[in-house]
């Protein structure tokens, strides 16, 4: 009763960073937040086709 697990492989997208930081103008300042990263959900880690 073995059930085998995808190796968990580093999202190529992000590096593994799981998103990252945009930078965007608003009322003449720069604002800085975290965009998740599309392909790994923001988790950093690339899911084996589940």
């Amino acid at each position: 009763m073995s059930e085998q697990q995808p190796t968990p492989r580093t999202c190529t997208s992000c590096s593994g960073a799981g998103g990252k930081a945009v930078d965007t103008s608003r009322d003449g300042k720069t604002v800085q937040h975290w965009q998740r990263c599309g392909n790994c959900s923001g988790t950093g880690v690339q899911s084996g086709g589940i």
